[in-house]
């Protein structure tokens, strides 16, 4: 009872210090996911990572105890970052301080097997991350010149005669520029989050963990140039509200097609195992 009383202490010590420590760094996290379109499923990721540790509190609540010392390296590397952060490195410094503070804390106070039954939860965590300039502005153009061209095939399909160079679209006389904001990373980040969600609803089945990310990544990636596509060919939602409605759609039909690949999926695995 004792040694239970000194965990639950240590753990809400731990919290107080990180809302302390952290205040400004998930300040600033909780800004961008309100003011950036690609990063605003941020909000949603604390929410569900603590239903997940809830659902599982059953199975977590069995895992060994074994605190270990080998945390506070963690805990050491990770307040450097936040040195780092306060010195000019910037948010993402900051806030991926946070996400290994949180590990080290998990070791401290409960040992490695914690940290590995919890693995999911921490790993979910990475989506609450600021995004990395240098990594999301190489990605932007590819993904800008893949949605081009796959729009492009979409508009052929649909019997549009559409010409491409480079990320310009034309039908006729009229050309469309699929612009950074079209790059397709505010489908890609929400449903590679979603998934993992659903690979964990899964249960045992380890391998949907690797199948349903790349199943988001194409579903992400085909969502969006259908989107492009469609604004193309209709001038009157290429901007202002209609255009964000036509998002919000396209968005909607790409979550229940992660859905129903899930489903299927899931009923191809149960098919084996009959």
């Amino acid at each position: 009872m004792a040694k239970s009383l000194k965990t639950i202490a240590g753990a809400v010590l731990a919290a107080l210090v990180f809302g302390f420590c952290y205040a400004p760094v998930m300040a600033g996290m909780f800004g961008q996911w309100m003011n950036d379109e690609d990063m605003g499923h941020g909000v949603l990721v604390a929410p569900v990572v603590a239903w997940i540790l809830w659902r599982d509190r059953a199975r977590l609540s069995a895992v060994e105890r074994r605190p270990s010392a080998w945390g506070w390296l963690i805990l050491v590397g990770a307040a450097a970052l936040q040195a780092a952060s306060a010195l000019g490195a910037g948010l993402f410094a900051g806030a991926l301080s946070l996400w290994f503070s949180m590990a080290g804390v998990t070791v401290v106070l409960f040992g490695f097997p914690m940290l590995r039954a919890c693995l999911l939860a921490w790993l979910l965590c990475l989506f609450m991350l600021p995004k990395l300039a240098f990594v999301y502005n190489s990605a932007t153009l590819g993904l800008q010149l893949v949605a081009a061209r796959l729009a492009e095939g979409f508009l052929h399909v649909a019997g549009f005669a559409a010409a491409r160079e480079g990320a310009i679209l034309r039908i006729g006389a009229r050309s469309v520029t699929v612009a950074e904001a079209c790059n397709g990373i505010r489908y890609l980040l929400p449903l590679s989050f979603l998934s993992l969600v659903l690979a964990f609803l899964a249960g045992a089945r380890r391998w949907m963990y690797f199948a349903m990310p790349v199943v988001a990544v194409a579903v992400s990636i085909g969502a969006n140039a259908i989107r492009v596509a469609i604004a193309t060919a209709r001038p009157e939602l290429l901007d202002g509200s209609a255009h964000a409605a036509l998002g919000w759609v396209v968005f909607a039909g790409a979550f229940a097609s992660l859905g129903a690949a899930y489903a299927f999926l899931a009923r191809l695995t149960r098919g084996s195992h009959a």
